[in-house]
């Protein structure tokens, strides 16, 4: 018990502490990490039709749907509205592999996600 809360100590501070362009980083990173989560369970036969793939996947959506309304699209021009473009993709993506419930459903979106993250790990000094 001590170890979790030390951990969640550990967690609150990074966050509290963090540049506004770390938060975005470390965004991508909680969207890959449930994304990634509910890949492997989709390809477990036994997993597929868990709570554990609704709920990855409910909290990756909420991630990017956090990332989504953080755009500023009157000062971020083409760049925000190609963002946001893309993160309507992952979503469209996330809720198809939801109802389907097929691994290769959600690889897209997995793959989008990892791309942005390259991109901002290039310009953030993590």
């Amino acid at each position: 018990m001590q170890y979790a809360n030390a951990a969640e100590t550990y967690r609150r501070n990074q966050v509290l502490n963090a540049s506004p362009e770390k938060l975005i980083v470390m965004l991508y990173d909680g969207a890959i990490g449930q994304l990634s989560r509910a890949h492997a369970a989709l390809q477990s036969g036994t997993s597929r039709q868990s709570a554990e793939v609704g709920i990855a996947l409910g909290k990756a959506m909420a991630i990017i749907g956090e990332l989504r309304s953080s755009l500023d699209t009157e000062r971020g021009g083409d760049i925000a509205s190609n963002l946001d473009r893309l993160y309507d993709y992952c979503l469209d993506g996330i809720f198809t592999t939801n109802v389907e419930r097929k691994p290769e459903a959600i690889e897209a979106p997995i793959r989008v996600m990892r791309t942005l993250k390259e991109g901002w790990d290039a310009i953030v000094a993590v």
